[in-house]
């Protein structure tokens, strides 16, 4: 039996579980094997994320939330911002090495590499104030362990950026400077990539489907 059948045996034997009534049309439900949330009127379909049969299902019962919040929270400010940082701190070490193994191009690249790394510690701040304003509306709080944490390696991604930064207005981007921003924006990518676990774990549990993979 494969790890995954473990589970769904589990799941469905499982008596602490309060499965979905017959009656119950309305509402919510979550599957047992991957947490995957549905719409309580799918009850009676397989799990869509997981493929196991309906009797995953069990009640869910969301944190109640103040309308102005659970509008704040459908936005979803922080995944989107955060994904304008990591693009330009990726594209800050990749297309150096572009640029050096292609020299018909370098110019261009080196370019497009000094302009992008100019606005990187401003697309930071962005990443890191919209990470803020997401924990204290999901939370309450930005001063727990995690949260705290992501943080600290903010002011550190932000450092970094700004430093490849003052490199690209200072003496623009060129191939005596390349492995430079290369090997910064490999750290900031590290960085960038530190935050972007613990986010799954504030968003999902540590040790939940979603972070598992």
């Amino acid at each position: 039996m494969t790890q995954a059948q473990q589970a769904a045996t589990a799941a469905t034997s499982s008596t602490a579980a309060k499965t979905i009534s017959k009656e119950q049309g309305t509402g919510w439900i979550i599957c047992r094997v991957c947490g995957y949330i549905e719409d309580a009127k799918y009850k009676d379909q397989p799990c869509p994320a997981c493929g196991f049969p309906p009797t995953v299902w069990m009640e869910y019962k969301p944190r109640r939330l103040s309308p102005k919040r659970e509008k704040m929270l459908n936005l979803h400010l922080h995944p989107i911002c955060v994904h304008f940082p990591i693009v330009a701190t990726t594209g800050s070490f990749f297309v150096p090495i572009i640029a050096l193994l292609i020299p018909s191009i370098a110019a261009t690249l080196f370019h497009v590499v000094a302009l992008v790394t100019m606005i990187l510690p401003a697309l930071v701040i962005l990443g890191g104030i919209s990470g803020y304003i997401g924990s204290k509306l999901r939370f309450k709080t930005a001063t727990a362990k995690y949260p705290k944490q992501k943080i600290y390696l903010t002011i550190i991604y932000f450092i970094i950026s700004c430093i490849q930064s003052y490199m690209a207005i200072a003496h623009g981007v060129n191939a005596e400077n390349a492995w430079i921003m290369i090997i910064l924006g490999i750290i900031g990518s590290i960085f960038a990539a530190k935050l972007g676990k613990m986010g799954s774990y504030l968003f999902a549990g540590r040790f939940s489907p979603y972070t598992a993979g």
